[in-house]
């Protein structure tokens, strides 16, 4: 295998390459060309339009400032007080006026013929005479006709500011020839230009027709009054926007030129190359960046791709050479192997699967279903069966292929025995292997099967163990407690007492049996509830202080300060860990004292840690010990067994509690001075309570139903306990009717009016889920619902769900607790009531 690619691909591949780099250098190009063009356009339209702007205004002005001065003739008239006489006082006045009521000019003043000053607005104003030029007044008298003349800037002597004088000659009452000279501030000139121009890249000038300079915009002081003629461009240009020079630096700029209203007048506009152009050139810039890098970048890529196709290239040799080694593997291997699509399609398989199945040796080829394959084995595997027979099993064969989640044994009819194992990959194809197992294979999976089957037996023999052992036993705790209800002697009723607490002893181990039992098969399950955590630990406190206090021992409990609000977890295994670890504390401490220390922190919004500490001086534990108190059936050594008794399952069973319901649990000891024992649960805060109205009605309804006698039902196939629950019963107050198994007790609740059953479930001829079963689907179409209260020897929980599945309303385990029976029996009850 070589690695070649055609001199045409990397023809074709680089063409595209320079095609695109060209293609985007001439739009690079384009784009600068057409961006100047439209910026020159732009600018040149902004010229033209601050130029029209700037004539139109400095127009209105000059004219306004023409039309201040030849309306001084009739502005004079009431400085003529005698025919022929002229009051320049008069006159000074009314000049004055005028200056305060026209914001254009800042001082006036009327001269003579020879430069004398008739009258002036103020006495600075007479100072204007001898800032004009020699002759200017002659000049102006000898016009034909009267025009309006600007005088060259001066220094203004009111201010810092330069000025312009402008004048014009005028005809008294008297006929007598003056001129007329107000001074306009050239500030207020550059503000009205600058308002033209307003853009700061402008240049805005204001000229005599000989090129005299009076203001500029940006303001220009030392060029003021300079004289700079205008060449024939500007002459010829007619106010249209031509290529020149700024009338200011001589800078290349696009100019127009207008003339006033005042020939002599005339107002120009420039806007410098440099500064218009800057803008393109730093788009021209940017964009010829962008163009250059954008023609690296394919360059770079158009390289890259030159090696991702060598690396494409290099990839397809080492997947052709990957596939013939693989097949050389799958040829190797002694199991037959086959890997199917996504879409059970045939992908890859190898010699030795043929071998195994040799009927699929002409058929099988790439792409051919799995189901075809399956009819062909078929009739393989079952030469003599019935056309119906192969498909069943090709269905059958179909169905496990599918599903690609178990080890299948076929037994091919010709001595060979596969052993087969199909598994999904990730893509949702089927890879399977296939063995040809020997007889000695098939023993050790067998011996595997069975052991898995004796794993599940074992829990199934302690569920039926526990069920056997409970039923006598709680008609020995039930007798043993009617017993104690009697009138004994002090020596009969210790017996007795004995007998109670050997039963209670017994009932513990069988429930650390069963504990452990949920446990291993993951069926252990937590009842979520609100509860008082303090006075959960306050219970188990009172009941094991009599335990304390016969051995002498000082029970001790220590609360953190505060109030703990209500918690939500199960309350009933909280105790147990409880009742295991102060029970030990108690069973293994001699003399001193036991402290259980009680304390919480807030850890989350509306969530608490709940601390609780067991120390006792006892013997403690062996630090060899201690890393695996926790284990199942460990104690400190085999003398401690012998002495204090006990499974060892019960620190066990408080861990797997502990970690179930999200906390830890620690320990720490020293020998013959004592131990300490720490756990540490999360719990949320309860549930927010009902109203209390409800609670009042709840409890209401509650007394009244345990004041009530009631007529019970109770299926009991044995006879020792059928005797003590009807005494019980007896004591409770209620009237009982017994039967012996399921059949009876549906018979019985057809022919009388019961309150409520009391059903066990192991029982003769009908047991008492299919007894509950019946008496429901005899209540169909009728207003009625018969309490059924389970009374079972069947501890698991998943016992308990398969009574109340079947329709009963309550569970009571057995040995039976009289108050959790009656407590049975009025929710039951209650229920039944909510149900009608």
């Amino acid at each position: 295998m070589t690695l070649a690619l055609p001199r045409r691909t990397w023809a074709i591949l680089w063409a595209l390459v320079l095609a695109f780099a060209c293609a985007l250098a001439l739009s690079a190009w384009e784009l600068t060309r057409t961006g100047e063009a439209d910026t020159q356009r732009e600018v040149r339209a902004r010229v033209s339009r601050y130029a029209d702007g700037a004539e139109a205004t400095l127009n209105r002005t000059l004219l306004s400032v023409d039309l201040t001065l030849t309306g001084m003739t009739e502005l004079l008239h009431p400085a003529f007080a005698a025919p022929g006489r002229f009051d320049e006082r008069a006159a000074s006045r009314l000049l004055a006026a005028l200056n305060e009521r026209n914001l254009t000019i800042s001082d006036a003043v009327l001269l003579a013929s020879d430069l004398s000053v008739l009258a002036a607005s103020s006495a600075q104003a007479s100072r204007i005479a001898a800032e004009l030029p020699p002759g200017i007044a002659s000049e102006m008298l000898e016009q034909i006709v009267p025009q309006m003349s600007i005088i060259v800037p001066v220094n203004s002597a009111r201010s810092a500011d330069r000025s312009l004088f402008m004048a014009r000659a005028l005809s008294l009452q008297d006929g007598q020839r003056i001129v007329a000279v107000v001074e306009t501030p050239v500030t207020l000139l550059l503000n009205i230009m600058a308002q033209a121009a307003g853009n700061a890249d402008l240049v805005a000038t204001l000229e005599l027709g000989s090129g005299r300079l009076l203001a500029s915009v940006p303001p220009n002081d030392r060029l003021v009054g300079r004289v700079r003629p205008f060449g024939q461009a500007e002459e010829r240009s007619a106010g249209a926007v031509f290529e020149g020079v700024d009338r200011l630096e001589g800078r290349p700029a696009l100019v127009v030129v207008r003339r006033m209203l005042y020939r002599n007048v005339l107002v120009s506009t420039a806007a410098p190359l440099d500064a218009a152009l800057a803008q393109w050139r730093r788009d021209r810039d940017a964009i010829v960046a962008v163009a250059s890098g954008f023609v690296l970048l394919t360059l770079v890529i158009g390289a890259l791709s030159h090696w991702q196709l060598e690396r494409l290239a290099r990839a397809r040799l080492d997947l052709a050479r990957s596939q013939e080694t693989l097949d050389q593997a799958l040829s190797a291997m002694a199991d037959g192997f086959v890997l199917w699509g996504a879409d059970d399609r045939a992908l890859r398989w190898n010699q030795r699967y043929l071998e195994l199945f040799p009927w699929l040796r002409e058929g099988l080829e790439r792409g051919l279903g799995f189901e075809v394959l399956a009819d062909t084995a078929a009739i393989a595997v079952l030469p003599q069966g019935t056309e119906q027979e192969r498909r069943d099993w090709a269905r059958q064969r179909v169905a496990m292929h599918r599903r690609a989640d178990r080890t299948i044994e076929q037994d091919l009819g010709n001595g060979i025995v596969v052993h087969a194992i199909e598994r999904r990959t990730p893509e949702g194809g089927v890879v399977g292997v296939y063995r040809d197992v020997s007889a000695a294979e098939r023993r050790l999976a067998r011996a595997k099967a069975q052991a898995e089957a004796a794993n599940e037996a074992k829990s199934q023999f302690l569920a039926a163990m526990s069920h056997e052992i409970r039923t006598p036993l709680n008609a020995v705790l039930g007798m043993n407690g009617l017993l104690l209800g009697t009138e004994l002697t002090d020596e009969q009723r210790r017996y007795a007492e004995l007998m109670r607490s050997s039963g209670h002893l017994l009932l513990a181990v069988i429930n650390d049996i069963l504990d452990v039992s949920k446990i291993e098969a993951g069926k252990m399950q937590l009842e979520i509830v609100d509860f008082d955590a303090v006075q959960a630990v306050r219970e188990v406190i009172a009941l094991l202080a009599e335990r304390a206090e016969a051995k002498g021992l000082r029970l001790d409990l220590q609360i953190a300060a505060g109030t703990l609000p209500l918690l939500r977890g199960d309350p009933s295994r909280l105790r147990q860990v409880l009742f295991n670890l102060i029970g030990n504390a108690i069973k293994f401490t001699e003399e001193g004292s036991v402290l259980v220390r009680v304390g919480w922190q807030p850890s989350a919004l509306e969530r608490y840690s709940l601390h609780v500490a067991v120390e006792d001086s006892g013997i403690g534990i062996p630090d060899e010990v201690l890393p695996r108190i926790f284990d199942r059936f460990t104690q400190a050594d085999s003398s401690t067994a012998r002495r204090y008794g006990g499974s060892g399952l019960g620190l066990a069973i408080s861990r797997e509690i502990v970690e179930l319901m999200g906390g830890r649990i620690e320990a720490a000891s020293l020998p013959e001075r004592g131990s300490r024992f720490e756990f540490v649960l999360p719990l949320d805060c309860a549930l927010p309570p009902p109203a209390p109205a409800a609670r009042a009605a709840n409890v209401e309804t509650t007394a009244d139903a345990a004041a009530a006698a009631r007529r019970i039902l109770v299926a009991e196939d044995n006879t020792v306990n059928q005797i003590l629950i009807k005494a019980v019963l007896d004591r409770l107050g209620h009237y009982s009717d017994i039967v012996g198994n399921g059949r009876e007790a549906v018979d019985q609740s057809r022919s009388a009016i019961y309150d409520l059953v009391l059903m066990d479930v192991q029982m003769p001829e009908m047991d008492g889920l299919t007894a509950t079963r019946e008496i429901r689907r005899l209540e169909i179409g009728h207003d009625q619902h018969l309490p059924i209260v389970a009374m079972t020897a069947n501890a698991m929980a998943e016992d308990r769900a398969a009574c109340l599945d079947a329709g009963m309303d309550d569970y009571v385990a057995k040995p039976i607790d009289v108050p959790q029976l009656v407590a049975a029996i009025e929710r039951a009850t209650r229920r039944a009531s909510a149900h009608l």
